[in-house]
């Protein structure tokens, strides 16, 4: 094979080209911090950084759930307390008019009140989180309970497509890891209904409103099992919220193990890049030192 001068010429460019963009790319390594910046640099590399990527978004998305569900749990705690609160009074109220000491006029006062915790507790039912209503169920932009609440009759306030009366339904669930589902809340139904909260207040209104001692000690007895159905429900809640409080830091422990293993792909390791860079510039030197006695021949030399 006939190698030329002009041959020889433009190797010696190209290979001191390719040096020169070694040194360049490496310089850009401790520059920036960052050694693989596009797919180029390092398929493998990129292609997991590429996947870490969508899993912290993934990560990101789990969290805000969680904070989510987090609140709407602790908002619900608090609708759990004033409810107890409200039953607790009743069966105060009723304890107190079942004695023989009471009469009609003090039993219809206590009545009065019991009315007011009737409205208090229904009022509750139809609590707002945001633009929703937080036991609204399946059906959250609507209130799920009748306030004032009716003395007779259903308390739901809501109808089916075929305008039949139905009761609040269903509940948000909430992803807060991959295939994690977590339902941070109840609903009217569960709460106010299944409960007998509503009803049994109900009954001790009637009883009191009839000056029967007898009705009275029935009802504050239904009162006082509704307050306990109440309670279990405060139980639960007390359970979710450290569910989706252990997957909050779950995902914050996740989220650094990535973040390290990301660092580790795709950070420059600052020490090493500086030898890689001193050894790249020494040979770059040789590189000119040689091409230049390498162009410096010609004919004449020779002669």
């Amino acid at each position: 094979m006939r190698v030329t001068n002009s041959t020889i010429t433009l190797r010696s460019q190209l290979r001191v080209q390719q040096t020169l963009q070694a040194i360049d790319r490496v310089r850009e390594d401790i520059s920036s911090g960052v050694r693989v910046r596009k797919m180029s640099d390092s398929p493998l590399d990129g292609g997991q950084l590429v996947r870490i990527g969508s899993s912290m978004r993934a990560i990101g998305q789990f969290r805000r759930n969680a904070d989510g569900g987090i609140s709407r749990a602790q908002a619900e705690e608090t609708v759990l307390d004033q409810l107890g609160s409200a039953l607790t009074r009743a069966s105060e109220l009723g304890v107190a008019q079942a004695n023989a000491t009471a009469n009609a006029a003090t039993r219809l006062a206590a009545k009065r009140e019991v009315d007011q915790l009737i409205n208090l507790s229904a009022n509750l039912g139809n609590t707002r989180y945001g633009d929703e209503y937080l036991f609204g169920g399946t059906r959250a932009t609507e209130a799920p309970l009748q306030t004032p609440a009716p003395a007779t009759g259903r308390f739901s306030r809501l109808i089916d497509s075929s305008g039949n009366p139905v009761n609040p339904s269903g509940a948000i669930t909430i992803e807060v890891g991959d295939g994690r589902f977590v339902t941070p809340n109840h609903n009217a139904t569960q709460i106010f209904l299944d409960s007998d909260a509503l009803d049994a207040l109900r009954a001790l209104s009637d009883a009191l409103g009839a000056n029967d001692a007898a009705a009275i000690r029935a009802a504050t007895d239904r009162v006082t099992s509704a307050n306990s159905n109440v309670q279990a429900l405060v139980a639960t809640q007390g359970a979710r919220i450290n569910e989706m409080q252990n997957a909050r830091t779950g995902l914050d422990t996740l989220e650094f193990d990535l973040t390290v293993y990301r660092s580790d792909l795709r950070d420059t390791e600052v020490d090493k890049a500086m030898v890689e860079l001193v050894g790249k510039q020494t040979l770059y030197q040789a590189a000119m030192s040689a091409t230049s006695r390498i162009l410096g021949l010609t004919l004449t030399n020779y002669l």
